[in-house]
């Protein structure tokens, strides 16, 4: 399940700048929604989480687009991957609330 989502952003690509940026992506994907790992603390996959589900944020889109994808065919596949882990939007929502400070109701 994950590792298709991690597969796609670390393809082999011949622009070296987008292959580090979609590095950065599988990355914030594998801490974000992975198996948990001795190497990330909480912090670190609360903040991925934040990070991926911050659809306007300007970095979430700067990466994407620095990594060679639209960032709403990102925002679908960390959509796609919340169903499939299960995970609960009020959880992310209220997360990224106590994160970033934000009031914004819709976490999509």
């Amino acid at each position: 399940m994950m590792n298709e989502e991690i597969k796609t952003f670390n393809e082999v690509d011949k622009n070296p700048t987008e292959q580090l940026w979609r590095a950065v992506l599988g990355q914030a994907f594998q801490d974000a929604f992975g198996p948990e790992r001795y190497d990330t603390s909480a912090k670190e996959r609360i903040e991925a989480r934040v990070f991926l589900t911050d659809y306007q944020d300007v970095s979430f889109v700067n990466v994407c687009e620095n990594a060679g994808f639209n960032p709403n065919f990102v925002a679908r596949t960390v959509e796609s991957t919340i169903d499939k882990v299960k995970m609960d939007r009020n959880y992310l929502f209220k997360l990224r609330t106590q994160m970033k400070g934000t009031k914004n109701d819709n976490i999509r």
